[in-house]
């Protein structure tokens, strides 16, 4: 082995593997063609002896820009932040799969709907590709991506008519799922909180309804409280229902912030949970399971959505035909919906 405060150039590493130098910039690359057992090996004795790829001439080869570019279009209108649970942890995700292949990840919040953020970092060269997380707003603009379609990458509920590459999580198997382990528990008028003009919350709502209809029931029309995702427009709009005398014996939420701050409102009022309510929200987000009592969930897989985004997104880039995908759902089931001896 080589001294290690000497760091070896791209032919003396090759040398250390028994491989050619080929062989070691294509497992640095993570090229497909290279077994996964020698890209392991490669990339340990990389690190052991030190080794550092030139970036900036790879890339100038390449004519790459090394970035992943994540948009992110926020509504201020909508009560949610970049701060919120679910953002951070998808961002988490897609740069640490972006992170594995060697790219950088920019951020970038689009100021309004009509900022084309997509086309701009896109065409200055700042970014290789986009994924572009949420529909919100967005959904024709998308379709009409033009060329650039093959750059990007969305987050979000299938239309089936949708034009652009998309990864989400089932979210109509996801709603069934609450919607049956609710009415399980004999919980017959659940409150539906969540935006319908949102293709991914419309689903969730689709399988709550599949839900009722295979158990021979009808979800009740008023117990549909539409909102976007800000948690103190949430925790409001609960508590006057419950001040209004309207009657519900669960909670469906379409995401967990919006489920916790349901939750707050309800205990708020003096109401048990799950005693009087029982809760459920979607995506299984850290807080979901620190909360007391612990909230019964849909886990997305986000660390898994992110890993599938990045990699369909540089497989695009790459020339080849991908297709959508669905990351499968399961549901959490917590304190919210089945509470432990001595908790309510």
């Amino acid at each position: 082995m080589l001294p290690k405060q000497k760091k070896p150039t791209m032919p003396e590493l090759a040398k250390l593997a028994g491989v050619d130098v080929s062989t070691v910039s294509r497992a640095l690359n993570d090229s497909p063609v290279v077994k996964s057992e020698t890209k392991e090996r490669i990339r340990k004795i990389a690190e052991e002896t030190g080794y550092v790829m030139n970036v900036s001439a790879r890339n100038l080869r390449k004519q790459s820009s090394g970035a992943i570019g994540i948009v992110i279009p926020l509504r201020p209108e909508s009560g949610q932040g970049i701060s919120d649970p679910f953002f951070l942890e998808m961002v988490g995700a897609v740069s640490s799969a972006a992170s594995k292949r060697g790219y950088d990840l920019i951020v970038h919040l689009p100021e309004g709907e009509q900022t084309i953020a997509e086309k701009r970092l896109l065409q200055t060269g700042r970014a290789d590709g986009l994924i572009v997380i949420g529909q919100a707003g967005l959904s024709e603009r998308l379709n009409r991506l033009g060329d650039i379609v093959n750059k990007v990458v969305v987050w979000g509920g299938s239309e089936k008519n949708e034009s652009y590459t998309l990864v989400g999580s089932d979210n109509k198997a996801g709603g069934y799922a609450v919607g049956a382990h609710l009415l399980s528990l004999g919980k017959q008028r659940i409150l539906f909180i969540g935006s319908l003009a949102l293709p991914e919350v419309k689903l969730r709502y689709k399988g709550l309804l599949e839900a009722y209809s295979t158990a021979n029931l009808t979800h009740p029309s008023d117990l549909v409280l539409e909102l976007d995702f800000g948690g103190q427009e949430a925790h409001d709009r609960v508590a006057r229902l419950i001040e209004d005398g309207c009657k519900f014996d669960a909670i469906f939420a379409s995401s967990d912030v919006l489920a916790i701050a349901a939750l707050h409102a309800v205990q708020t009022k003096g109401l048990s949970v799950p005693g009087d309510v029982a809760m459920a929200g979607y995506d299984n987000i850290g807080q979901s399971g620190m909360i007391m009592p612990q909230l019964t969930t849909v886990d997305q897989n986000i660390k898994l959505g992110g890993e599938i985004m990045v990699n369909l997104l540089l497989r695009k880039l790459a020339g080849e035909e991908v297709s959508s995908q669905l990351t499968p759902t399961s549901l959490v089931v917590r304190e919210t919906t089945v509470a432990r001896v001595g908790r309510t």
